[in-house]
């Protein structure tokens, strides 16, 4: 692999992170690479913007907003990303403070590469929003449910009565819709999940779809001011009677990963799931 020579630096504008930026820059400078941008994420501008198209990195350091935030900004630019984290489960940022010494190895070129989808969501085709991780249609009111119809092309597949749905990507699937109960999706497969909220029938299961489908989402309530719509988190939609139409934008962004790195390894030790694969290699 490449040496790393490179580095764009995006950190956390709400977590402490003086202690885990100071490191990172010795690292940086003791493996003969520069840091040619390093600014909070909420400073993130046009012109910033291009200063990290030079880069061969995009080093962040926060949580998983941190690091959903910036490649939602700068995934077009085709860079790299790699997370540090500083915050609680940080399921997308690999190295823990504890194992930020593993950065040395990556840039000097022992990394493994990933490329992962980015999602569009719009019920008018005058805005449309990119997503990572998941689109969320809520009814906005825990004593109001929504008559949904969902269609794949022309075709109607499903129709449920529930307070809402969370469409998940697979980057998402160990996000908000695993905390609904919803499947966890390998990111090694082109897929998306469609996952009903408190629905009203005890037939109302989740459903995996090709991530290659557009899918459409009608409201049949007469009423919808009180509908709303997320994107990765963020009320950034409105329902328009068009529906809500989800697909893939065929454009990728990059992820860079330890040499060790192991998906499964990482559920295992970021969602609780019992002891180490490691662990039961030495037992």
């Amino acid at each position: 692999m490449k040496k790393i020579t490179k580095i764009a630096v995006i950190y956390s504008a709400t977590r402490k992170t003086d202690k885990a930026l100071f490191r990172v820059n010795e690292i940086i400078e003791s493996s003969n690479s520069e840091v040619i941008l390093s600014t909070n994420i909420k400073k993130l501008n046009s012109e910033i913007t291009k200063k990290a198209s030079k880069a061969e990195l995009i080093l962040v350091l926060g949580g998983d907003g941190t690091m959903i935030g910036s490649i939602r900004n700068l995934h077009s630019l085709n860079v790299p990303f790699l997370g540090i984290n500083s915050g609680t489960v940080g399921f997308l940022t690999d190295l823990s403070l504890s194992k930020i010494e593993k950065l040395k190895d990556i840039l000097q070129g022992y990394y493994l590469k990933e490329s992962r989808p980015v999602f569009e969501a719009y019920s008018s085709i005058r805005k449309k929003e990119i997503f990572l991780n998941e689109v969320v249609i809520h009814s906005g009111s825990v004593t109001k449910m929504l008559d949904l119809e969902i269609s794949l092309k022309d075709q109607v597949i499903y129709n449920l009565k529930a307070d809402g749905l969370i469409i998940s990507s697979s980057t998402g699937s160990t996000a908000y819709s695993y905390s609904g109960g919803g499947p966890i999706i390998s990111p090694k497969l082109d897929a998306i999940s469609l996952l009903p909220m408190f629905s009203h029938s005890s037939s109302s299961h989740s459903l995996l779809l090709s991530d290659k489908e557009e899918v459409t989402v009608k409201i049949k309530n007469k009423n919808l001011n009180s509908t709303q719509i997320f994107v990765d988190g963020k009320k950034n939609l409105k329902y328009t009677n068009k529906g809500l139409k989800v697909s893939n934008t065929k454009k990728t962004f990059k992820l860079y990963h330890p040499k060790d790195y192991n998906y499964f390894e990482a559920c295992r030790t970021k969602l609780g799931w019992a002891v180490s694969i490691e662990h039961l290699k030495q037992d």
